[in-house]
């Protein structure tokens, strides 16, 4: 359907090989370490102005966002459902509107809790329509917002965690419409990070690693001969998270002048609220039609590749049909509106 020229061809990513494949390691340091210290600056040294226009100059860091986010939730009595205030990051950094920051944050303040909702709704829907595989993963972390009725409690710590994000500066973090200014920071893995308790976090075996240490560990492992790296080369996380090492890789290549959406990614995550996550950042970051989120057990089921181009497969005809559902409603409607003004002119 002519419709349907709105939307990318997804395809289907070959198979990686193992010749042109790069698997990102792990690090045997607990996830939930702080990050090292960022070196201190020269008293006399300048800090790069980077952000200019309506973004600041100096947002929120990674744990600081997280933080906020966190405690608007928890103080306002959200309750434990965690997918509810990683839904709202989710909502913000994924809208679509890039460059505007300030603005959009201002919009966002007007509107009242009902209205915010529709907005989780319809963000939801716009990249369902554009990345179906991504948001079916992803979609515990907006199915809240079609719940019938959310208690009252829910509803207060909703308005305040968007609000909350908002002062965090979650749009100046993921606003751009250079998606290397958006993969900055994995706003997902702090939200997670600061949401969910300590001893939950040990139960699971969730192993955070701090940014710095996935930048250096990505650098490694890629290397620096950008002619060794061709476009048919797939980046592979089997126990990827929210997906920090993808992040760093992607940044890595393009400081290497190499375009991250033209090479594979594949990741792989046990955690469902992790894989969503996970799911969110590969739009945020830019990687591109070829990347690609399974969510399942690596060590008890191995490579989840074939059951990721499967469930490709699947969403992408379900979204093909539904377009076509559409395109057919909005004919029809449009015949009967022009057979009406036909008949009164007659």
């Amino acid at each position: 359907m002519q419709q349907l020229d709105l939307f990318a061809n997804l395809g289907e990513p070959e198979p990686p090989k193992s010749e042109t494949s790069i698997t990102l390691p792990k690090p045997t340091a607990g996830q939930w370490a702080s990050a090292p210290p960022k070196p201190q600056q020269p008293a006399t040294t300048t800090e790069p102005t980077r952000r200019r226009g309506e973004f600041a100059l100096h947002p929120a860091d990674g744990p600081g966002f997280g933080e906020a986010v966190a405690s608007a939730w928890y103080r306002t009595h959200g309750g434990t459902r965690m997918e509810i205030p990683m839904g709202i990051v989710a909502t913000l950094a994924l809208w679509p509107q890039k460059g505007y920051p300030r603005t959009l944050a201002d919009f966002f303040r007007t509107l009242d809790t009902r209205q915010l909702l529709q907005c989780v709704r319809e963000v939801a829907a716009y990249w369902w329509m554009r990345r179906p595989d991504l948001i079916d993963t992803a979609s515990l972390l907006f199915k809240w917002a079609e719940e019938d009725e959310l208690p009252a409690n829910e509803l207060d710590a909703i308005r305040a965690t968007f609000h909350a994000a908002l002062d965090a500066n979650v749009l100046d973090h993921t606003g751009h419409a250079d998606p290397e200014w958006n993969s900055e920071i994995d706003l997902m893995s702090w939200t997670i990070t600061n949401l969910r308790h300590s001893t939950a976090r040990q139960g699971l075996g969730e192993y955070h690693t701090p940014p710095e240490i996935c930048d250096l560990m990505a650098a490694q492992t890629i290397g620096r001969n950008r002619d060794e790296i061709h476009d048919n080369y797939s980046l592979l996380d089997p126990c990827a998270g929210t997906g920090g090492m993808l992040r760093s890789a992607a940044q890595h290549l393009r400081s290497m002048s190499l375009d991250p959406a033209n090479y594979t990614w594949f990741a792989q995550e046990i955690d469902p609220i992790a894989a969503a996550g996970c799911a969110v950042n590969v739009i945020v970051w830019g990687l591109g039609l070829k990347a690609l989120v399974a969510c399942g057990d690596t060590l008890r089921e191995g490579d989840l590749w074939p059951r990721a181009i499967k469930h490709r497969r699947v969403m992408v005809e379900r979204r093909d049909e539904i377009a076509d559902r559409m395109a057919i409603a909005y004919a029809l409607g449009r015949t009967q509106q022009l057979l009406g003004l036909a008949s009164e002119a007659a």
